[in-house]
């Protein structure tokens, strides 16, 4: 057994779930009814959502571009969508009662000293 550390604030959780040296790391979001997170890009690191319990819309824009592509998601019928490098994304729990659960996996491993993390609306 192996705890894993859950960051926990007003909008859900989030807890890095397996990393690996080579292949990225695994990770589970709880987001609350209504929420949105996310409103970020990457240089490098790209990602791939796919819910597992509930709905929710994935939005993602190209940098320097005005059109944003939509997916609409559920846990009934999972799919993984594909964040690329250079897109900001985000994702909406769509529900007014129920908590969106989304399983996340990321081509290299979250590294604080250099997040490539930037902060942009979708």
């Amino acid at each position: 057994s192996i705890p894993l550390k859950i960051n926990c604030d007003a909008r859900g959780s989030f807890t890095e779930i397996l990393k690996t040296a080579s292949c990225g790391q695994f990770s589970v979001n709880v987001s609350k009814p209504g929420i949105t997170k996310g409103q970020h890009w990457h240089n490098t690191k790209w990602e791939f959502f796919i819910v597992v319990s509930g709905t929710a819309l994935i939005q993602q824009r190209e940098i320097g571009s005005d059109k944003v592509l939509e997916f609409r998601v559920t846990g009934e019928k999972p799919e993984a969508v594909h964040m690329l490098p250079g897109f900001t994304h985000n994702i909406i729990n769509l529900s007014e009662t129920e908590n969106l659960v989304t399983l996340m996996w990321a081509n290299e491993r979250f590294d604080p000293t250099k997040p490539d993390t930037f902060f942009e609306e979708v």
